[in-house]
């Protein structure tokens, strides 16, 4: 057993990176869970890259870039390419440590136990 980063991927728009060209294909969308080396925004892009590519994108995503917002928990990622817009974020992620044992995932919650004084 081991304590893994486990990054939970919704990609929402796989096949628009393309740009115009792809904007009239229809897309499709898909949740996937991989591991990371760590939670750091650009470790969980590269995940997100490969999640993508390995799920049918065929475009360049060399323009994804991380969009912050406020509120904690979620990572997102959007590409908007030439004169197309979408209002779906190209994708969310979630990043959790889990407990990995012969293939299977437990999702994990630290407990902090720093004194609080009231």
């Amino acid at each position: 057993m081991e304590i893994v980063t486990l990054v939970e991927i919704s990609l929402n728009r796989i096949g628009t990176a393309q740009g115009v060209g792809g904007a009239f294909s229809a897309s499709k969308s898909c949740v996937v869970f991989a591991e990371a080396e760590d939670a750091e925004i650009e470790t969980v892009r590269d995940v997100v890259i490969k999640a993508a590519q390995e799920n049918g994108e065929t475009g360049a995503l060399d323009g994804l870039k991380h969009e912050p917002r406020y509120g904690a928990g979620t990572i997102l990622f959007n590409i908007q390419e030439g004169n197309v817009f979408y209002s779906q974020i190209y994708a969310e992620c979630e990043v959790f440590p889990a407990l990995k044992s012969g293939g299977r995932y437990f999702r994990l919650q630290e407990v902090k136990t720093t004194s609080r004084y009231r």
